[in-house]
């Protein structure tokens, strides 16, 4: 990957996070924030990554939720608020559809003992 690809990703990402803690994560955001057009983000991302642009953001996304989960410090509930998800029930949903397993389950597995 060239250097000027992952410092755009690396951008990317570093929107996405700030986002989340403001709620408001979907590709019109970072768009507006790196003053792209939308079409012009999806196919940056695409030619990068292979992934669509929401797909990328929901991966970073899911990966600071895994992080998060992984720590054992957080309830469900507020993991789910600081990856941007202002419902518990949408998040556990997308978490299984994208990680394979419930976020207790992923919090359980990944427990430290």
């Amino acid at each position: 990957m060239k250097k000027e690809d992952r410092e755009f990703l690396k951008q990317v990402e570093k929107l996405v996070y700030e986002q989340m803690k403001q709620k408001h994560v979907n590709c019109d955001t970072v768009c507006e924030s790196l003053s792209m057009t939308n079409q012009s983000l999806r196919r940056k991302i695409f030619a990068i990554t292979g992934k669509t642009g929401g797909k990328y953001i929901l991966t970073i996304r899911m990966k600071f939720a895994q992080e998060l989960l992984a720590k054992g410090k957080y309830a469900i509930g507020q993991v789910a608020l600081k990856c941007g998800y202002d419902d518990a029930n949408n998040f556990s949903r997308t978490f299984k559809r994208e990680v394979g397993m419930k976020p207790s389950e992923y919090a359980e597995s990944h427990a430290k003992k």
